[in-house]
């Protein structure tokens, strides 16, 4: 998921710095939430309530709340949990699960969740004429990425079978043992069909499935309530939910230190904090440039990998900038340490790139057209690229500033449209494992939007698939040193999850790699009186997590 951000790795770690620091006593917030109503603030989106075509990690948050599919994630641990299925059996040969959905399952409306609703969901998800984004999540099921590419027309060719009204079974081009962490991700939700034939907005507030359903959603602002059809709603103690999406950091703040807002998941002035309820932890989570690999002369990876050995990487992926330097694009965990990434200059190897590619010298280079976020992080760094590019003979470097609040919508248009042709962006992974970040480069990828198309990556991603365990890890990092050679990607530094919260008070809340934190665990407790504490949670968090 693209990750809604306003704070760059410096500023970010500027201010967990100054946090640090500046430790004091402030007042706290009022005991308790007026009507006990939860109210946490996003960044400023019009959220999609499609599954299908979400983009944002704050979106992901949201379908907490009103989606739930056969598995969800444990808040704390990040392993897969059962959710709407009950029990679930694998096959010997590991490639065919059959999941028993729980009786008590229903929709909000009162009808009762069924397999077809699982099955016309995800068939939807992966129909050529729906372009999802994740539909390539989907390859892992038998015939899905023939049905999704248009070679197949029949639905009946994807490895999904209704055996009966609660039973689901579906059939695995190969034995995937991180198909239950996968279905954790909200695309493989269900959709109420109502929904399905009129969209979203046509029949709000929609019959959800998950522990809250909509109540209203305004500019600003969505409101939720306890969904009593929920199947385990008795365990869903907060009775409300209220969900702000500003980038108003200082009203923002000023609200949460007043007791309005009890969780700030995006907007933050943690300058003018009072209340320091700051948890920072490493995230699964990535800020990197790329190339518009699917355009000349950009298509060219010996052409890229000369641009990208001709840069400063000490100086700008300096410690000094980032608390997380990433010479990868995922963050290294154990048993998946082995990728090797550009992290120095080599200019007697740019130098022969560039002859090899036919731009000797730089010779013959079209402008290169650098999209960038209009803060004071990212102008540094594409500010260094021009000033190391523009020594070529003829290369002319163009920055193009963009407002932040538009930014991410013109990246995700494509290089087409928005005519760049190198761009900044992050990624959050969807699932804790490496795939989250390697299959959106697959050449068929609606995610890949540098477009581009290497036939040896895609071939050993397709090697790491039939594989299992070490192995498969090991086959997994060399498809990502093979990305990471050709410089489509050029990983800047892992991201850090920033919150304000005080974990005390919003109970089941903790801090994880994927900074996905289930709304059917909140709960509320009670506050302490203590001074204002920061939590920086050390490295050793995220990799537990991502075992």
């Amino acid at each position: 998921m693209t990750m809604h951000a306003r704070l760059s790795g410096a500023a970010l770690g500027a201010a967990l710095a100054l946090a640090l620091a500046s430790l004091v006593p402030g007042p706290l917030a009022a005991a308790e939430p007026e009507g006990r109503e939860l109210v946490a603030a996003f960044n400023d989106i019009d959220p999609e309530l499609d599954p299908h075509h979400s983009i944002y990690s704050a979106e992901a948050q949201v379908f907490t709340a009103i989606y739930e599919g056969l598995f969800t994630y444990n808040p704390d641990s990040l392993d897969p949990v059962k959710a709407a299925c009950r029990s679930y059996s694998r096959s010997q040969d590991g490639r065919t699960y059959t999941f028993y959905i729980r009786e008590e399952a229903a929709w909000s409306d009162g009808s009762p969740l069924v397999a077809r609703d699982f099955r016309d969901a995800w068939l939807r998800a992966i129909s050529p004429s729906e372009k999802a984004d994740y539909a390539s999540f989907f390859d892992v099921i038998d015939g899905a990425r023939e049905y999704r590419l248009g070679k197949s027309a029949d639905p009946a060719s994807v490895g999904i079978s209704i055996i009966d009204d609660r039973i689901l079974q579906v059939r695995l081009t190969s034995k995937a043992d991180y198909f239950t962490r996968l279905l954790c991700h909200h695309s493989f939700s269900p959709i109420h069909p109502a929904v399905l034939a009129s969209g979203w907005r046509k029949a709000f507030p929609f019959p959800v499935n998950g522990p809250y359903k909509p109540v209203s959603l305004e500019k600003g602002s969505f409101a939720l309530e306890r969904n009593e059809r929920y199947w385990d709603a008795e365990n869903v103690e907060i009775p409300r939910l209220r969900l702000v999406f500003t980038d108003d950091d200082a009203d923002a703040t000023r609200r949460f230190d007043n007791g309005e807002i009890h969780w700030l998941a995006g907007p933050m002035d943690l300058d003018s904090l009072l209340d320091r309820s700051i948890q920072a932890n490493p995230m699964f989570g990535t800020h990197y440039w790329f190339f518009a690999a699917g355009k000349e002369p950009w298509d060219d990876p010996d052409l890229r990998r000369a641009l990208a050995l001709l840069l400063p990487w000490p100086e700008i992926r300096s410690r000094e900038q980032y608390l997380i330097p990433a010479p990868t694009l995922v963050l290294p965990f154990a048993g998946y340490q082995a990728a090797k990434g550009l992290d120095k200059a080599d200019a007697e190897e740019a130098a022969r790139l560039l002859e090899k590619s036919g731009h000797a010298g730089g010779k013959g280079l079209p402008p290169l057209v650098v999209l960038t976020p209009d803060n004071e992080d990212s102008k540094r760094v594409a500010g260094l690229m021009k000033q190391v590019w523009e020594k070529l003979a003829g290369l002319e470097v163009e920055v193009r500033l963009v407002a932040p609040a538009r930014y991410f919508d013109l990246v995700r248009a494509g290089p087409g449209p928005s005519g760049y042709d190198l761009a900044l962006t992050t990624w959050i992974g969807d699932f804790a494992d490496p795939l989250a970040f390697l299959q959106m480069w697959a050449s068929d990828s609606n995610l890949n939007d540098a477009g581009l198309a290497d036939p040896d990556y895609d071939r050993l991603l397709a090697e790491a698939s039939a594989k299992e365990g070490p192995a498969r890890l090991e086959a997994l990092a060399a498809a990502e040193t093979r990305l990471l050679a050709g410089a489509a990607v050029l990983p800047i530094y892992h991201s850090i999850a920033v919150n304000v919260v005080d974990p005390d008070f919003v109970r089941g809340w903790y801090a994880n790699a994927l900074d996905i934190h289930p709304f059917k665990y909140l709960a509320f407790g009670q506050r302490r009186l203590r001074p204002n504490v920061v939590h920086a949670a050390g490295p050793a968090a995220p990799v537990a997590s991502l075992r």
